[in-house]
């Protein structure tokens, strides 16, 4: 395996990733400004713009203009038209299409950062060692995750990391102040240690000095997804549990090449590491099981289920079906259309692909479905099971976050934690990468060329 080299736009990354594992996954003002600030280094210290799928451009381009539209201020008349049910919380004279224009500037910030690390990605997984660097980085942030967990998740309720105090009502686990979302981390990370320890596995059969160092990172992401599995279940997350199970069953065949069957040694391998999982997560385990059986109820909105919340987001969308109530601007809106939940003020609608519909309307999900579409396209089976395993791996491994993510979002809002936004566009970034590699002049098997200075 070639060694990743260390430049400044990789360092830049690994502190982005891995600080904001350690800083409370990123929730905290001041790490949200340093994470820009890093972020605008890497803007700045990109030489050349990676070339992006046409879907995936396409895309960038429609939630760009959709920010546009919505805090471009208009007047009343012209916003009664395009929103006809929220007229009645719009202000009078001009005034932009968003009812929370700051909270759409914060939104729009936040895409334009994730744009940013997923073209940095992409800038990487084009070359030959930026891959592995991916790898190796996303699955020492699910690691650190997973050791974070563990070892505070008998410390005290009200601390997060034994440190922070819990102000966001969530019960913490690890750097998190809710469980959901480090499932949401562990779903986003655990397939990178996945995609390393399945590598290493086929150079262990290659003689030479090679074999040492595949030894050891086969060793590495053995024992990390192990830790990410044990402390998955031991967090208590449903629907971790079963997103991340259900996206590794339609995932599967991306695994494997075409006409060869599943031999035995990778079942064995696969059992000793669910079973060592088990183990360390035994007494965690009728518990999650019980939790189940109210899989809908969300507790602290006056009995209401997730069912409830949907149907009034699903009234807020129709308030404003073309372009939403202002991206970011659920919370201030949503009391239009909310359950009976007396005093509680709502700021999430679990449900991250209604919430979407609800804040940018049909514009907004479109463009999301479009990019979704597009990453399906690249990693599709006739596509992928054709490339070397070096990179057919990896692009499994990102079928595999993306597919767990997408079902996780349609009853939770992980993505809203800045960690899990990074990881997320971090995959995005090594799709494109990935399809880079697949269209370059030296044939569809991936290969690339070698780095240059600006590249590497």
């Amino acid at each position: 395996m070639n060694v990743p080299a260390l430049r400044i736009h990789r360092l830049l990354f690994a502190v982005i990733v891995l600080g904001n594992v350690v800083a409370f996954a990123g929730v905290d003002p001041i790490t949200r400004v340093l994470t820009a600030a890093l972020v605008l280094i890497l803007a700045i210290e990109m030489r050349q713009v990676p070339e992006l799928p046409g879907s995936s451009r396409a895309a960038v381009t429609i939630l760009g203009a959709l920010v546009l539209v919505q805090l471009l201020p208009l007047p009343a008349m012209v916003r009664r038209l395009i929103e006809p049910g929220l007229a009645s919380v719009g202000a009078h004279g001009w005034f932009p299409l968003s009812v929370a224009p700051s909270a759409t500037a914060q939104a729009a910030a936040t895409i334009a950062i994730a744009v940013i690390v997923g073209m940095t990605a992409a800038r990487m997984a084009g070359t030959r060692t930026g891959i592995p660097f991916l790898l190796t980085t996303l699955a020492a942030a699910g690691g650190l995750l997973a050791i974070l967990g563990l070892a505070t998740e008998q410390g005290l309720p009200a601390k997060v990391l034994l440190v922070r105090a819990n102000t966001a009502g969530g019960g913490p686990y690890g750097p998190f102040v809710n469980h959901n979302h480090f499932a949401l981390a562990i779903e986003l990370t655990i397939p990178a240690a996945l995609a390393l320890l399945a590598a290493a596995a086929r150079r262990l059969r290659l003689p030479g000095e090679g074999r040492r160092q595949a030894a050891v990172i086969f060793l590495g992401a053995s024992a990390t997804v192990i830790l990410e599995l044990a402390a998955l279940v031991r967090c208590g997350s449903r629907g971790g549990v079963l997103f991340l199970a259900l996206a590794g069953l339609l995932t599967l065949v991306l695994w494997r090449r075409r006409h060869r069957g599943l031999r035995w040694p990778w079942i064995l391998v696969a059992s000793v590491l669910i079973a060592a999982a088990a183990f360390l997560a035994f007494n965690r385990i009728q518990p999650l099981h019980d939790r189940f059986e109210d899989l809908f109820i969300i507790r602290g909105v006056e009995g209401n289920t997730r069912l409830d919340l949907w149907r009034g987001t699903a009234a807020l969308w129709e308030r404003s079906p073309a372009v939403g109530c202002g991206l970011g601007a659920f919370a201030d809106v949503i009391g239009l259309d909310k359950p009976p939940t007396g005093s509680l003020r709502l700021e999430q609608a679990h449900n991250d692909w209604l919430e979407l519909a609800a804040d940018g309307g049909a514009i907004g999900l479109g463009a999301l479905l479009l990019l979704m579409a597009g990453f399906a396209a690249i990693l599709r089976p006739g596509r992928t099971r054709v490339l070397r395993f070096d990179l057919r791996y990896p692009a499994a491994a990102a079928a595999l976050a993306l597919t767990a993510c997408g079902l996780h979002e349609f009853v939770g809002f992980g993505l809203q934690t800045p960690l899990n936004g990074l990881l997320a566009a971090t995959w995005a970034g090594l799709v494109w990468g990935l399809d880079q590699r697949t269209r370059s002049k030296n044939g569809p098997r991936g290969d690339a060329p070698k780095e240059t200075p600006s590249e590497q």
